[in-house]
């Protein structure tokens, strides 16, 4: 909760006003740091603090614009509270374009192992500092990612179960957030490394590589957007009314695995056109041909559900995801009450 001066790591931010800068985490070979960016709000008024971070994996870009042009446009006269934005957690990740730093080859992958290590391999040791310095910081903490290089996901929230806190924040996101499911990584994220504590934490999910046309990019960086400003009425932060879903999908993650390889069509069902919307057990969504065209594998949906992600990507080999499915069902939820300004989750 802010009360005067808000700091993750060097950056400190005077209450009212805005800061920004470099948070270092570990040294290059050509004595540069490197760590991650931070931008920082500080309310004119104490109140819970709100942490956005995006670019876990570095080939999910969405979150690292949304997140940089919430914080720069929000007014910090108007906020009770803060907001904590890290635009890019996994630097080196995304200069490779990359899910993970490739310098890294023992720990690339920071979703899995956060909180890290301080004394660990070099993503850990990025992590570490980020859980020292951004979360240990924070009340509220959300993680955005999307289907990087490879996949498309619509809309989505991952929560840790039987976590209230957790569901109250998923259903803060607003209108547009239909589908949340339990996460089926319960250790190894921001997320898990929040709840233990007591403090709401979800992953989010939206886009994609084939999302990254201007056009459609800049409307998933608006739906993210708009999604954060949901959260912050809601919490009593910014003012106005918070607005929620009146019926989510719940359930838990089904992932299909390519058992053939070769090159997908979507000839034998337009996965596309399924996205948020009901799924049969058995419905064919894609296919996979071989190099002569001929057919490969059909890829069923595995379950009764709904449909919130497939492979974008048209080479496939065995084990590769193509089809992200929620084993779910539809049902009517309260909304939550919306929190009083300035009370701490």
């Amino acid at each position: 909760m802010t009360n005067q001066e808000l700091s993750v790591g060097p950056v400190s931010c005077a209450p009212g006003s805005r800061a920004s800068g470099f948070v270092p985490a570990v040294e290059r070979v050509d004595g540069t740091s490197l760590g991650f960016p931070v931008l920082v709000a500080n309310g004119a008024r104490p109140g819970p603090v709100l942490l956005i971070d995006g670019g876990i994996h570095g080939d999910e870009q969405e979150g690292t614009l949304a997140v940089a042009e919430f914080v720069n446009e929000l007014d910090p006269g108007t906020l009770t509270g803060g907001v904590v934005a890290v635009p890019l957690m996994n630097v080196g990740a995304f200069e490779a374009m990359a899910r993970g730093n490739p310098r890294d080859t023992h720990s690339h992958d920071m979703n899995r192992i956060y909180p890290g290590n301080p004394s660990g391999y070099l993503t850990d040791r990025i992590a570490a500092t980020h859980a020292e310095t951004a979360g240990a910081a924070c009340d509220i903490e959300i993680t955005f990612h999307s289907g990087g290089n490879i996949c498309y996901l619509a809309e989505t929230i991952f929560t840790t179960s039987n976590d209230p806190l957790g569901l109250e924040l998923a259903q803060a996101m607003g209108p547009d957030w239909t589908i949340v499911l339990d996460t089926p990584h319960p250790a190894g994220s921001p997320m898990a490394a929040m709840t233990p504590r007591g403090k709401p934490a979800i992953t989010v999910e939206l886009g994609g590589s084939a999302g990254t046309m201007p056009g459609q990019f800049r409307e998933n960086v608006d739906i993210l957007k708009r999604a954060i400003g949901n959260v912050c009425r809601h919490y009593g932060m910014l003012e106005g009314d918070a607005e929620y879903a009146p019926k989510l999908w719940r359930g838990r993650q089904n992932v299909v695995r390519a058992s053939g390889s070769g090159i997908l069509s979507p000839a034998a069902g337009e996965a596309g056109d399924h996205l948020k919307k009901p799924i049969r057990k058995g419905q064919t969504l894609l296919r996979i041909l071989d190099l002569l065209g001929n057919p490969v594998e059909d890829l069923n949906a595995p379950c009764d559900g709904v449909l919130f992600g497939f492979r974008t990507y048209p080479s496939t080999t065995a084990g590769d995801w193509t089809l992200f499915c929620g084993e779910a069902e539809f049902v009517e939820v309260a909304a939550p009450a919306p929190r009083e300004p300035g009370s701490v989750p």
